[in-house]
């Protein structure tokens, strides 16, 4: 049962900061509030204020530029899975977007909110780590970019100072040459692992090879190590690679054992997907 609550409604990225200032602890930033609406009905966490964010414009624009996509922090989902621009420039984070949940879901819950949360078993993390992704962090009239993989900090955690909100993901195109994709296992709808691959092949060889996993550790992360051994390989071998990379993946990404699967199996798994995204990525795997 919900305890009562008072909904403020800022209109502007200034006025939501200093909402968030003046009441601290007891204030919440509330986007979508797929995950923190089931929190607060659980009694896990209780706030006497809501900073409602959706009514500022900014926070709302979706806007390709000819380089770059600029995702406002309270786009939905939904809108970034039917979006024609994020199909033609981000087939990668569409399809991970699609996967997100369900429409329920999808049609109310953010990005910049998934984002901001800090849940590890959350896809679009994962997804967005693949591409140059830059975080524009607004608050108290100042703002300042990070890359994503500084704004991850731990679980449940994010570089997000108190009075800070996400104000714009910007997001590069994959370098041409390139395919994508993202695999993920999922138990009721909440992802336990994911794993999004960008390669592409250059006589018969590996290139531009990027990866990342999420679900597994407290963060996604990019394996930047494991890269740079399977740039230039063949897909066989880099295949190979990876399935011998299992104890370098254990302790790069520190799983834990838990109801979605014991550490051994994590691990082989994360092993056996990013293989298989190799072979998608390359389009190795097509007509079959």
């Amino acid at each position: 049962m919900l305890r009562p609550f008072r909904v403020l409604e800022p209109g502007s990225v200034t006025e939501a900061s200093e909402e968030l200032t003046r009441w601290g602890e007891a204030a919440k930033v509330y986007a979508g509030g797929s995950e923190l609406l089931l929190l607060l009905r659980q009694g896990f966490v209780q706030y006497d204020y809501l900073v409602n964010v959706k009514g500022i414009k900014e926070l709302g624009e979706l806007k390709w530029d000819g380089k770059v996509l600029h995702i406002g922090g309270s786009v939905t989902h939904r809108r970034l899975e039917q979006s024609a621009e994020v199909a033609e420039h981000l087939p990668l984070l569409r399809d991970a977007e699609s996967q997100v949940a369900n429409v329920r879901v999808r049609n109310v819950g953010t990005l910049g909110g998934n984002l901001s949360f800090g849940d590890p078993h959350s896809d679009p993390g994962t997804a967005l780590l693949v591409h140059d992704t830059r975080m524009k962090v607004g608050g108290k009239g100042k703002e300042r970019v990070m890359s994503l993989g500084e704004f991850f900090v731990g679980l449940y955690e994010t570089a997000l100072e108190s009075e800070e909100l996400l104000v714009e993901i910007e997001v590069d195109p994959l370098p041409k040459g390139t395919g994508g994709a993202y695999i993920r296992v999922a138990r009721f709808e909440r992802p336990s692992l994911g794993v999004a691959v960008v390669a592409g092949l250059q006589d018969n060889k590996l290139m531009g090879v990027r990866l990342a996993v999420g679900c597994v550790g407290p963060v996604p992360m990019r394996l930047s190590e494991l890269e740079a051994k399977v740039e230039g390989a063949t897909l066989e071998e880099g295949q190979r690679i990876i399935r011998e990379a299992r104890g370098h993946l254990k302790d790069v990404l520190d799983p834990v054992d838990d109801l979605h699967g014991s550490v051994e199996y994590k691990t082989y798994l994360t092993g056996v997907l990013l293989g298989r995204g190799l072979a998608q990525a390359t389009g190795a795997n097509r007509g079959g």
